[in-house]
């Protein structure tokens, strides 16, 4: 569980330190929805009901501000860091998308571009070291 939390907060921090003042508003919403998705994924104090209906909003949202992302023509004329690195990694910046292509689901393929699968989130066992 521990190493799930670290590659979250990885996750995070890429994503704020990515967006810089030019990013286009459109790319800034997605990395936000984006972090709110893997943040009720991870949220230990969700029960299974309850996460599974904030993950299903949240991954129709996504699926709406993925396409508004990639259909922004400011990002193709844009040169920033920001855009350029979001879609290099375009399996962890368009989630629904990326995890479509595979038969995934965006939480789904979160998880196996951070190298865990649900079956080892599953058997994880919350605990101190």
């Amino acid at each position: 569980m521990k190493s799930i939390f670290i590659a979250a907060i990885t996750t995070l921090v890429f994503s704020s330190s990515v967006m810089a003042k030019e990013t286009p508003l459109s790319l800034s919403n997605l990395e936000r929805e984006r972090a709110a998705l893997i943040n009720d994924l991870l949220n230990p104090s969700l029960d299974y009901e309850d996460r599974l209906a904030l993950i299903e909003r949240r991954e129709r949202q996504l699926t709406d501000m993925e396409r508004m992302v990639i259909r922004d023509e400011r990002l193709l004329n844009a040169n920033s860091f920001a855009v350029n690195k979001a879609f290099e990694q375009y399996e962890l910046t368009f989630l629904v998308h990326a995890g479509a292509e595979q038969k995934h689901s965006a939480s789904s393929q979160w998880l196996k571009q951070v190298k865990f699968s649900s079956q080892s989130v599953l058997s994880a066992k919350a605990g101190y070291r």
